[in-house]
């Protein structure tokens, strides 16, 4: 039978915000989980995930985020947000994870465990080993801290001249020697010192077409972050990660970038962004609301769309579902009238390992004016799900 909701509950809410026009909206979002059969089908799960009002740090890895929040009023784009792992099969060294959504492909190198050692001025990358389950978490990714450099030079937030400035804020957790794209990964080396006799872990997951490589690790200083790899993992990027934290008007440590940084040459941020001043970033107030990866930011899915991942579940080789049908959305229309929308989706979490993937459907329409959170939870709306 057919469900219809048509009051807000844990996984619909109507939230109000404007739209790119600069009209007052009203957006319904509605989110629904499904178990992932062996062929392919999507059943409704009976455990529903509740929408996210607020984004859930990571309780072992406070720098990362668990989840993040569902009530973004528009997103431009659709969040392929994918947790799990990467499998090894039959001792496979380097292999790639493909995700596969409609026309777009993404894929992240997996290299198993090795090493970096720095010895009388001399770079080496020892062999990997095999594989056998790497998370798919930007723990595993390239970034990092140069904890060496970092200790030669010192943070210069620790100064006294900073600690007014900084506030409450950790001077350990904003120290400029952290990869402003990924501060929890690894790899991140900003100078060879001669004298140094080091070892550190390597990435296990990376961007394909731009490898580590012994030639490739040094980033020559601060001032060239925005020339390094850029992170391939899973999960969410935080809020104040580049490029995300660049859509809020701020770029990390430099005043602005010699060349463009690797996001805008690839074509994937705005080209409004190559000068790393972060004057215009204001112009974009809706993309901070993206959180995937880049690589899995997609054109907006509407159901019905293929989606293919390999080399990510623990028994097969291939995993694979169309994108469920989207539920018929109505924002209240005022006066006992409701205004039909285009159902878009803003986020689809992938969970390979548990046979699950979670949607988060949103349609918008104009308002008559701006609605406080009070008012938003009388109002009428409907969702009429069609799976």
């Amino acid at each position: 039978m057919r469900q219809v909701e048509t009051r807000p509950s844990p996984t619909v809410q109507q939230v109000s915000d404007v739209l790119p026009s600069g009209e007052p909206m009203l957006a319904v979002l509605a989110k629904r989980t499904y178990d992932v059969g062996a062929d392919g089908r999507c059943v409704v799960a009976d455990e529903q995930t509740p929408l996210f009002a607020a984004p859930l740090d990571d309780p072992d890895v406070p720098a990362l985020l668990a989840a993040d929040t569902d009530l973004h009023a528009y997103k431009p784009r659709t969040d392929v947000v994918l947790f799990g792992h990467a499998y090894g099969r039959q001792r496979a060294r380097r292999l790639d994870v493909l995700v596969r959504v409609d026309g777009h492909r993404h894929r992240i190198a997996v290299v198993g465990p090795r090493t970096c050692s720095i010895g009388q001025g001399r770079i080496r990358f020892s062999d990997p080993l095999p594989i056998d389950k790497v998370p798919l978490s930007p723990l595993f990714a390239y970034g990092g801290r140069d904890r060496g450099a970092e200790a030669r030079h010192g943070n210069p937030l620790r100064s006294p001249e900073w600690s007014k400035a900084l506030g409450d804020l950790d001077p350990d957790a904003a120290s400029p020697f952290l990869y402003p794209r990924n501060p929890v990964g690894r790899g991140y080396l900003l100078e060879l010192d001669p004298g140094a006799d080091d070892e550190f872990e390597l990435p296990q997951l990376e961007d394909p077409g731009d490898l580590l490589t012994p030639e490739r690790i040094v980033g020559d200083w601060l001032d060239n972050w925005h020339r390094m790899p850029l992170p391939h993992a899973g999960g969410w990027v935080q809020y104040d990660w580049y490029p995300r934290v660049a859509f809020s008007g701020l770029v990390p440590i430099v005043e602005f970038f010699d060349q463009p940084p690797l996001e805008v040459e690839r074509g994937l941020v705005p080209e409004l962004l190559a000068d790393g001043t972060g004057r215009t970033a204001l112009d974009f107030r809706y993309e901070i609301a993206c959180g995937a990866p880049l690589g899995l930011q997609v054109p907006h899915l509407r159901g019905g769309e293929p989606v293919e991942l390999h080399g990510v579940h623990p028994t097969r080789a291939r995993w694979a579902f169309a994108v469920p049908p989207p539920p018929r959305l109505h924002t209240d229309g005022r006066d006992g009238r409701f205004n039909a929308t285009e159902p878009v989706l803003h986020t689809m979490l992938l969970e390979p390992d548990g046979d699950r993937v979670t949607l988060v459907w949103r349609g918008c329409a104009a308002a008559k004016r701006p609605y406080h959170p009070q008012e938003l939870e009388t109002m009428p709306l409907r969702v009429e799900w069609r799976d």
